[in-house]
């Protein structure tokens, strides 16, 4: 007696599994880019910058001190994306399924990544400087641009950084697979 809960192409258990585990790495992805948001801001040292005339400027002035933030950001997300990727590429069936799912978690945990860490920094200092004293010392925020006045930090290569790790992950784990890192064909 076999009935059609037990046909396995019928059967919704493997589509459950499949799906439990493919929203298991979106929430891994998320809660990892919640981290790495809080670890960004804590490793970041707050340049420090002076009001004039309404506007603030980074003072000591330079690449160096502007993209402390951005360099930080990326040698935390590339290897987060690449690790977290990697694990998830450790489950060899419906490989399509899990880049697409890697690659949309990915650029979602880079975008709380930045929401976290920039939210946890102190405020946008062009907006403080407009109602301060000329030289008051004001800190520097965390964000993905240079502190220019109407820099939109969306628009930052800089968040491809954790798409960019997730999907080398996932190429390595798949080109390694063939070397005993995957499983094995048995029969």
């Amino acid at each position: 007696m076999t009935g059609a809960a037990t046909d396995p192409t019928t059967d919704p258990t493997p589509r459950r599994a499949l799906v439990r585990r493919l929203v298991a790495v979106v929430v891994a992805f998320l809660l990892a880019g919640a981290v790495a948001g809080v670890v960004w801001e804590r490793l970041w040292d707050a340049p420090d910058g002076l009001t004039y005339q309404g506007a603030w400027y980074l003072e000591p002035a330079g690449p160096d001190v502007a993209f402390q933030g951005i360099w930080l950001f990326v040698a935390i997300a590339f290897p987060l994306g690449l690790v977290l990727a990697a694990v998830a590429g450790l489950w060899r069936d419906h490989e399509t399924a899990t880049v697409v799912t890697v690659l949309v978690a990915s650029c979602l945990a880079a975008a709380v990544m930045y929401a976290v860490g920039s939210g946890l920094g102190p405020a946008d200092p062009q907006v403080l400087a407009a109602g301060s004293p000329d030289y008051t010392t004001l800190p520097g925020d965390l964000g993905l641009t240079a502190p220019d006045d109407g820099a939109v930090a969306w628009r930052s290569t800089a968040l491809l950084a954790l798409p960019a790790g997730a999907m080398a992950g996932l190429v390595g784990t798949y080109l390694l697979a063939g070397r005993g890192f995957g499983r094995r064909i048995r029969g």
